[in-house]
């Protein structure tokens, strides 16, 4: 019920933000193809131990920027290259704000809010356990301009995702994931609102 409620809000949320950032006559539409590299912390609570397992990632976003603000709805998935987790699929929205430092490039900070879904095998159980509970966090990173309809996107993102999967052998806090990726991000000019029908 929470988290059907935590998915609605922030796609409403999200579909706002696009809006208002779209109102704005010099806004483009923004596509982007992102691959990264996550680390995930973990850890078995009735231990207690820590664990860390290193996950590459494909993702998927599509938003909307102004001069000094973008939003994203994104959905992104990784695979874990120690085989810990079988999957995580993370979706959600962004919202940066952009500091316009030259014609070349920009930077940027934001917040991001979404659902995390994995599927992971704990050192030394032959039983899966999954979670699917909300996240927040924050990200920051730099935009470099290749031309007028593409940037170079390069950033770090932080996930704070604190859901416990409960056994009776062992409980396990799946905690903050730190990604850092590379966005191929394509912009084109939204038509004109007065024009739409």
């Amino acid at each position: 019920m929470i988290k059907n409620k935590l998915q609605k809000a922030i796609i409403s949320v999200a579909f706002i933000a696009t809006s208002l950032v779209a109102s704005d006559s010099s806004t483009n539409s923004l596509v982007g193809i992102e691959g990264g590299y996550s680390s995930v912390g973990y850890e078995n609570t009735t231990t207690p131990n820590q664990y860390t397992a290193g996950i590459g990632q494909l993702g998927l976003k599509l938003g909307a920027e102004s001069k000094d603000y973008r939003v994203f709805l994104s959905g992104r998935y990784l695979v874990s290259g120690d085989g810990t987790f079988d999957y995580i699929a993370a979706y959600g929205g962004e919202l940066q704000y952009k500091f316009n430092i030259s014609k070349a490039f920009d930077l940027f900070i934001g917040v991001n809010g979404g659902v995390a879904s994995m599927k992971f095998t704990a050192e030394g159980e032959t039983a899966s356990r999954t979670i699917s509970d909300p996240f927040v966090g924050g990200d920051l990173g730099a935009n470099i301009h290749l031309g007028k309809t593409t940037d170079l996107e390069f950033g770090g993102r932080v996930l704070s995702i604190q859901a416990t999967n409960d056994k009776p052998a062992a409980s396990y806090l799946v905690g903050n994931m730190f990604t850092g990726y590379a966005s191929l991000i394509l912009n084109g000019k939204w038509t004109d609102r007065k024009s739409v029908v």
